[in-house]
């Protein structure tokens, strides 16, 4: 997230909105129960098991980050970053990898991640 982005959230009282999406469950509520457990005025607005269903929310919900799996079923971490960079939406991405193949990573950096957690 952006500092200017993340200060007037902060200072205005309003919360950051976050969509997480892992194909994985363990993860993906893990991720939720980190977020919401650190009271850093973080909402979090759902989550997806797959692209596909993480897209659907960011239509809904335009949420200010995604925190997401860079492989998932139906559509991929990096295709959905895509869709959102297409659709002209201003949303930071968090990419969470099991993979150091470092070719995701410069994929991930080309479409405007903010981080890259292996």
């Amino acid at each position: 997230m952006n500092r200017l982005k993340g200060a007037i959230f902060m200072t205005a009282n309003f919360p950051v909105s976050v969509i997480i999406a892992d194909d994985e469950a363990s993860i993906r509520n893990g991720l939720r129960s980190a977020v919401e457990s650190m009271n850093l005025n973080i909402r979090v607005l759902g989550t997806a098991r797959n692209g596909l269903e993480a897209w659907n929310l960011i239509q809904t919900y335009m949420p200010d980050i995604i925190i997401t799996d860079i492989r998932m079923p139906l559509c991929d971490g990096l295709n959905l970053m895509k869709k959102c960079k297409e659709a002209r939406f201003h949303i930071d991405f968090v990419i969470l990898s099991g993979f150091d193949d470092f070719t995701y990573a410069q994929s991930a950096i080309r479409y405007g991640a903010k981080s890259y957690l292996l």
